[in-house]
């Protein structure tokens, strides 16, 4: 599973669009889609994963599995 896949997931359970997720962690518009192909940086993660109330850890968890 990838991070962007994680996040989708548990944004999803939350009932949180990507975009309002974006604006609600304060990082730019598709920065998260960017995900899909590429890595976040920890800064950004952290701010996504409070708003997921998780843990940076719980976003990588299987990464590379797909």
């Amino acid at each position: 599973m990838s991070v962007y896949s994680a996040v989708k997931t548990r944004a999803d359970g939350m009932n949180i669009s990507i975009a309002e997720l974006e604006k609600r962690a304060e990082v730019s518009n598709g920065t998260i889609g960017g995900w899909k192909t590429g890595r976040p940086y920890a800064e950004t993660l952290q701010k996504v994963a409070k708003v997921l109330e998780c843990t940076i850890e719980d976003l990588l968890k299987g990464e590379g599995d797909e």
